[in-house]
């Protein structure tokens, strides 16, 4: 090999090595800032509680912001809402699918489909679980949330913090999470609940 050929080859190997250490250690900043004290405990006609998360938990997801509440209106219709943020400089914590963590805890996921939510023109692709643990019965909706774009896909998320931090984007992160008992009248109001709060969940988002 001529001398100034393996100098380009050298060189060629270099800037791949300085690019590739970019790449797994710069953390593009958000630019904006998450507040979860934004979102209302009382809106229309729901009223809600928030929910002590025990330390365990808390520690095990290591998130930037966390929010856990509960939520009931005037028909005595009950909703979960639960909502953790992942910031870029955030190497500790990670997002917990549901698909793992719910039958570690005992629960057994009967049923799954895919969820449609609209918010400000667009359909964020969410999916519904149908959950049984011993004779209770629950219906979940959840999605991530990416500055790729939003999926219920754990794959999908992997694959949208690969490409943000390939491209230098943001690879802070979201889930956000309905839950309410498994009987017509609380997931047609659950799924009031969505309509009503998707923009304040939005809006204390840095996305």
């Amino acid at each position: 090999m001529e001398k100034k050929t393996l100098v380009i080859f050298l060189g060629l190997i270099a800037a791949t090595f300085a690019a590739a250490q970019i790449i797994v250690h710069y953390r593009a900043p958000a630019g904006l800032n998450s507040d979860f004290r934004r979102l209302p405990l009382t809106k229309g006609e729901w009223v809600g509680r928030l929910e002590e998360l025990p330390k365990p938990i808390i520690e095990l997801l290591s998130p930037d912001e966390i929010f856990a509440a509960s939520y009931i209106n005037r028909n005595g219709s009950r909703v979960q809402l639960f909502v953790d943020y992942y910031s870029p400089e955030n190497t500790i914590g990670s997002i917990h699918s549901p698909r793992n963590c719910l039958p570690g805890s005992g629960w057994v996921i009967t049923g799954s489909v895919p969820k449609v939510i609209e918010y400000e023109g667009r359909a964020i692709g969410a999916v519904r679980f149908y959950l049984s643990l011993g004779q209770a019965r629950q219906v979940m909706d959840f999605w991530y949330i990416t500055r790729m774009g939003e999926t219920a896909s754990d794959y999908m998320l992997k694959f949208y913090t690969m490409v943000g931090s390939l491209i230098l984007r943001p690879t802070d992160k979201a889930f956000v999470r309905f839950v309410t008992l498994d009987d017509p009248p609380s997931v047609a109001a659950m799924e009031a609940f969505e309509r009503q709060f998707i923009q304040e969940i939005y809006g204390c988002l840095p996305f």
